[in-house]
């Protein structure tokens, strides 16, 4: 399989839809679907007409069974909602998605966790040390629109078939709690996620039980608690990765397929390629050798497992989020801080006023600080940092908020100052002068610099 013709497999599947299930689905893949507004009204209604579907379905025996287990998880109001989410608020669909989605876990954990919040703990021996090396993995930062990234590394993920007794059960078991931590996010549910099955370089053979996997895996995507916006299938064309790829195809639905995106090359075209649709492949858990990365991976399944900790004895605070989004100013110090997209539109910004900053009296400074608290809030961001005990984003105080700003004022002015301590320093660097002798010549960028400065200021007092 080339990647013409993957592309021709979504074509025809594309040939099939109406002009609007078309565009829709062109706009899931780029992000630039527009969100439900979620009024009050529209909840409680949608809330109400799914209670009805629910009842009216007769093809419910894990759905009843959970019912029977437990009423309190069943109904409970924020559940519902992550299922009417996931089908835009349609509770038609949201109600054969919640069918989908008890069948799926029965099959998956049995009836002793039906009724339940599957935690790490629940995932069984087997399931929880594949988790921990990293085959699945939910990026540190959301795409360029919004959306959690869950990137599936198919030949780390497919190579562990053949050390458990049941690879089916336990690898699904890995995915669904994957999706169900990601889903646990109320950005995420109103967005949705991207999932990339990476395959590049995978050796990985297609036999029956392969097969079943990953066609069980691309099923998931009508069950679970978020809405998939799209699919990437990253690969290097080759008889197995066609194989694998009708698998994946084979197991989703039209939704799904026409929500599929092919890369085939090498590892950098690849995920130079991911690029192109928002993806942050800075983050991405594979290098361009092809070599699995684990440190961020490690770090969300520690804070993973101590805010189900904290969710046990009701610590965690409300409005906290596993996710920032990308309009979030996060609190802290280093890089990770500092090239984080919220961040680095503040830092545009305080850019900006930072002139007429300087030019005001402390109590205008305030003032001032506290008008870009209020734009960050006004484009959709938050001001956030990281609960010690939950390991989550909290949103601090308007005060901490306008703290933060006021310090980049202060950085900001602090690195104008090193600039300009740092002019009439002699600095000297080799310059090329002649491509094909490979001739290079000492500049000192001083004696440059000062030239430059006499002739903008002549230029500028009438005498050039």
């Amino acid at each position: 399989m080339d990647k013409y013709s993957s592309e021709k497999l979504i074509a025809e599947e594309l040939s099939k839809l109406t002009i609007q299930e078309r565009e829709k689905a062109y706009e899931d893949v780029h992000g630039v679907s527009n969100l439900v507004e979620e009024s009050p009204e529209l909840i409680e209604r949608c809330l109400l007409e799914l209670k009805r579907e629910l009842d009216l379905n007769k093809n419910s025996f894990a759905y009843d069974l959970a019912k029977r287990l437990s009423e309190k998880y069943v109904s409970n109001r924020k559940l519902r909602l992550q299922f009417l989410r996931a089908t835009l608020f349609d509770p038609k669909k949201a109600a054969l998605r919640m069918v989908r989605f008890f069948d799926l876990k029965l099959e998956l954990f049995g009836t002793e966790n039906l009724a339940k919040t599957i935690t790490f703990e629940d995932l069984g021996e087997n399931s929880m040390n594949a988790l921990r090396q990293g085959p699945i993995q939910v990026l540190p930062s959301r795409d360029n629109q919004g959306r959690a990234v869950i990137v599936s590394n198919q030949n780390s993920f497919l190579s562990l078939v053949d050390k458990y007794e049941r690879p089916v059960i336990t690898l699904g078991r890995v995915l669904w709690y994957v999706i169900a931590c990601a889903a646990d996010d109320e950005e995420t549910q109103k967005r949705g996620i991207v999932i990339i099955s990476y395959a590049v370089g995978s050796q990985q053979r297609p036999d029956a039980i392969r097969r079943q996997l990953l066609g069980q895996c691309a099923m998931m995507a009508d069950a679970v608690l978020a809405r998939v916006s799209a699919v990437h299938y990253c690969f290097r064309a080759s008889s197995s990765a066609a194989a694998l790829w009708r698998a994946i195809v084979g197991g989703g639905g039209t939704v799904l397929r026409v929500r599929m995106r092919t890369h085939s090359g090498s590892h950098s075209e690849c995920q130079y390629s991911l690029a192109t649709f928002g993806i942050n492949i800075a983050d991405f858990p594979v290098d361009m050798n092809g070599m699995l990365k684990l440190a961020n991976h490690t770090k969300w399944l520690e804070r993973r497992q101590i805010k189900e900790n904290c969710l046990n004895l009701n610590i965690v605070k409300d409005g906290a989020v596993d996710l920032p989004s990308r309009f979030d100013v996060l609190l802290g110090r280093g890089k990770p801080f500092n090239s984080h997209p919220g961040n680095k539109r503040l830092h545009e910004i305080i850019g900006n006023f930072f002139i007429e900053y300087n030019q005001l009296f402390r109590s205008q400074k305030t003032k001032l600080a506290a008008d870009i608290v209020q734009m960050v809030h006004e484009y959709g961001g938050r001001f956030l940092k990281q609960d010690e005990e939950s390991a989550m984003w909290v949103e601090v105080s308007d005060l901490e908020a306008r703290n933060k700003v006021a310090h980049g004022f202060r950085r900001k002015r602090e690195s104008e100052i090193n600039v300009g301590s740092n002019v009439g320093k002699s600095s000297v660097v080799w310059v090329e002068v002649d491509k094909e002798s490979k001739k290079r010549m000492k500049v000192d960028t001083t004696a440059v610099s000062a030239s430059s400065t006499s002739m903008s200021r002549g230029c500028f007092c009438g005498e050039g």
